[in-house]
């Protein structure tokens, strides 16, 4: 068999008909390009092998058998990749559509069909929302890029009054604190999402090495959204980070973590104004003087209880600010890695599926679309396409939940 097919025009489909008793069936084949299921699984954010024992991957790979077309739009949804994609003569290029800061790697990751998707069902919430405040008059926000030439200092200080964050502001858990910073950003005219699934799908789960986080900074409809696949504490971090790029005006997506110190001045800056709004330098030196003697562990639980954050942001918070010396600062953050291992602190989502709809799909976006399309300005589509919903009950149910009538 000639295994050479010319792909550069496009995808061969065949009709191959087999007499019946009772008629003709037709069998639809696609004669899909291997680079271009190659590409599928490498940008898959399911697992490989499990596509591969479910579907004859390998057969289509080596061009003895195609796949018929039922099969390949079954393996499109399993591997979460656009059916049309697996049409094309040669693998698509993927770009990221905002700044990419993510740093470790040794060259820029081809994004995953999951990375993509969260990204762009969030641009697309965003131009719904963005010409939804416009048409009732909704002026630029001006907190949007207000900090752009401050110091790391002076930004914290204007974001955590503006959120109304100062730590005497600060009550109950972590979870808490979570739900007050997306509350507080909602309130001055953002949009938030805070999920670790692309939609509602539980079966596309996102990868937090992948990404922890991103912002597309809009003067009208800003969104931060959080990869809830990681624990509490590093969803407060990001979430702050992710503040810090709306303030600077500059989106971007990237996997911030505390101890690193980014190798652009964006996340540089941006990390050390996360660090600040989480832990106010002033308010961590008054704080470690009554622990100054006490052990380093003990000093960071009750410093993070304080300070409703997690102790690897105050252990970093000690350390760039020289409140108290840390001889080896690397040593010490693995040490605090691991015994955070033992210790319960999931971020993962759970409990009642109507309560987790306003952190995966966000609270104002949630009642403008609701108000919307009972004013009959939104097709009832549209509405369950951006939420992420697939039946009416489900709307109506939300709906009522929310008290949006």
């Amino acid at each position: 068999m000639d295994t050479s097919r010319d792909y550069r025009t496009t995808t061969e489909v065949t009709l191959t008909v087999r007499d019946r008793t009772k008629g003709a069936t037709v069998t639809v084949r696609v004669a899909a390009a291997p680079s271009v299921l190659t590409w599928a699984l490498d940008v898959t954010g399911a697992d490989v092998d499990s596509l591969r024992s479910r579907f004859k991957v390998d057969d289509w790979l080596g061009a003895d058998v195609q796949p018929t077309l039922k099969q390949l739009q079954d393996f499109a949804k399993a591997a979460g990749v656009p059916f049309g994609y697996l049409l094309l003569p040669h693998p698509p290029t993927w770009s990221l559509p905002v700044p990419d800061f993510r740093e470790g790697f040794e060259g820029p990751p081809t994004p995953s069909a999951d990375l993509m998707a969260v990204i762009g069902q969030s641009e697309r919430r965003q131009d719904w929302y963005r010409d939804y405040a416009l048409a009732l008059g909704t002026e630029p926000l001006e907190f949007v890029g207000s900090a752009t030439d401050l110091e790391p200092l002076e930004a914290a200080a204007l974001i955590r009054d503006s959120l109304h964050f100062e730590v005497t502001d600060r009550r109950g858990s972590w979870s808490d604190t979570r739900k007050a910073l997306l509350r507080a950003f909602e309130s001055l005219g953002g949009l938030t999402v805070a999920t670790s699934m692309v939609g509602n799908n539980n079966h596309r789960p996102l990868d937090e090495d992948e990404f922890r986080g991103f912002a597309l900074v809009d003067d009208i409809a800003p969104l931060v959204f959080v990869n809830t696949h990681q624990t509490l504490n590093g969803q407060i971090f990001t979430l702050a980070h992710e503040f810090a790029h709306v303030w600077r005006g500059t989106s971007g997506i990237g996997n911030e973590d505390p101890r690193v110190r980014g190798q652009s001045s964006t996340e540089r800056w941006c990390n050390a104004v996360a660090s600040e709004i989480l832990v106010p330098e002033a308010a961590l030196r008054s704080g470690h003087a009554r622990l100054a003697n006490a052990p380093l562990t003990e000093a960071l639980d009750a410093l993070a209880h304080d300070f409703r954050c997690g102790t690897l942001v105050v252990l970093q918070a000690l350390h760039r600010t020289g409140v108290r010396r840390i001889d080896d600062f690397p040593a010490a953050y693995d040490d605090e890695v691991a015994r955070l291992r033992t210790l319960n602190d999931s971020g993962a989502p759970g409990g009642d599926h109507y309560n987790n709809q306003p952190f995966r799909v966000g609270d104002r976006l949630s009642r403008a679309l609701i108000a919307d399309t009972l004013q009959g300005r939104t097709t009832i589509d549209e509405a369950m396409r951006l939420m992420s919903m697939k039946s009416l009950s489900s709307f109506d149910e939300y709906a009522r939940r929310l008290k949006v009538a």
